[in-house]
């Protein structure tokens, strides 16, 4: 937010915004009062694209943040909350080898989360999230705070770590931010490679 008083305010605060969009505008999503989840579902709209969530430590926050957005049931298909690791198998087809080789919380499970998720929906994208919220689950390994989130899209499946370790609806905030931009990001990318497929 950018504020100014004086003869020159105006002129002023469009010198500031110039500046920060130049050092920070790969994160800039929008302006005024546009949230992450809106520019996602409008992003997702204007590339004629769907999305399938599937959701272990947020459950379900990512799900209903893309509902609170007008025009979500153009582009959601659907939300798997898969809290369990049965629930991962049976509604996702995460492997029992995965889960028993690398744990509910890894890079692998968020990897066949989203990929499942994007099978049994036929959607475009999908993203899941799977980590340790606390304050109690965690480990010298994997302590508290400790989340994965998978993305599959067209093009590729990926994963990243992320490390929240904060109380546990902070922790689920923060994870479901991490995700939708995440996820913003990607269709950003696509769209461009669309417009420039030589780039």
């Amino acid at each position: 937010r950018l504020t100014c008083d004086g003869p020159h305010a105006e002129t002023t605060v469009q010198d500031a915004d110039r500046i920060a969009r130049e050092q920070i505008g790969k994160i800039i999503f929008g302006t005024g009062d546009e949230s992450l989840e809106e520019r996602v579902v409008h992003g997702l709209a204007e590339a004629n694209a769907t999305l399938a969530l599937a959701e272990s430590c947020t459950g379900g926050l990512i799900c209903h943040r893309v509902t609170n957005v007008s025009g979500a049931s153009q582009v959601l298909l659907a939300g798997f909350v898969t809290y369990s690791n049965e629930a991962k198998q049976k509604s996702l087809g995460v492997r029992s080898e995965t889960l028993a080789g690398h744990g509910a919380v890894s890079e692998a499970t968020a990897r066949e989360m989203a990929e499942g998720a994007r099978r049994e929906t036929g959607a475009d994208y999908a993203i899941a999230v799977t980590g340790i919220a606390g304050p109690t689950g965690g480990s010298p390994e994997k302590p508290v705070g400790t989340v994965f989130i998978g993305m599959a899209s067209p093009r590729r499946t990926l994963a990243m770590k992320f490390f929240n370790p904060f109380d546990r609806e902070t922790f689920k905030q923060i994870t479901s931010q991490q995700a939708l931009e995440m996820l913003r990001r990607q269709i950003q990318k696509d769209a461009s490679r669309q417009k420039n497929p030589i780039a």
